[in-house]
């Protein structure tokens, strides 16, 4: 079941900004796209240290940069990103700078990775948060005009360590709202 509320988590990740709902033509007939704030809500964080690791933090991966670092000390960690959501020919696929794979089978990568002295990231492990169960849960004319979806999930896996995983329901719950 799709959880319609939406809980009071404050970004952590600088942005901060309202994003207000576009619409855009996409390769002319091919459809229309939706941006919506995905607020991405991750719990339960592993801490700062793990396995001879320390500095640990967790950020959205855009490109290749990964952005938004949260410490893995934070009591929750939270990312606010654009996601297009593009409608046409009967189906629903998701675009933006934050989105990777094929259509059909899109996730947001959440990436996990130490902060030196000098600040600087070096990634050792992420996670897919798969979008497309998002569909299966609700239907497409539904997901395509939402101008707010919410994911939450736990970013510790059963042993204490930072979550590697594709995640799917049940390990995340989706939420669907307007502002």
């Amino acid at each position: 079941m799709l959880d319609t509320t939406s809980p009071e988590a404050k970004p952590q990740d600088g942005t901060g900004n309202a994003i207000a709902p576009r619409r855009v033509t996409v390769g002319g007939n091919r459809g229309v796209a939706m941006t919506a704030q995905l607020r991405i809500v991750g719990r339960r964080l592993p801490g700062s240290s793990w396995s001879g690791r320390h500095g640990i933090h967790v950020g959205v991966q855009r490109g290749t940069e990964v952005v938004g670092l949260v410490t893995g000390d934070a009591a929750d960690a939270v990312f606010e990103i654009e996601l297009d959501i593009v409608s046409g020919d009967g189906e629903v696929d998701f675009r933006g700078p934050y989105v990777n794979g094929r259509r059909g089978e899109r996730f947001v990568y959440l990436a996990w990775g130490e902060v030196d002295d000098d600040g600087t990231f070096t990634m050792f492990r992420r996670l897919k948060l798969h979008l497309t169960p998002l569909l299966e849960q609700e239907p497409g004319d539904k997901v395509a005009t939402a101008q707010r979806i919410q994911a939450v999930l736990e970013l510790t896996d059963t042993r204490g360590r930072p979550l590697a995983a594709s995640v799917r329901p049940p390990w995340v719950t989706w939420r669907l709202g307007s502002r």
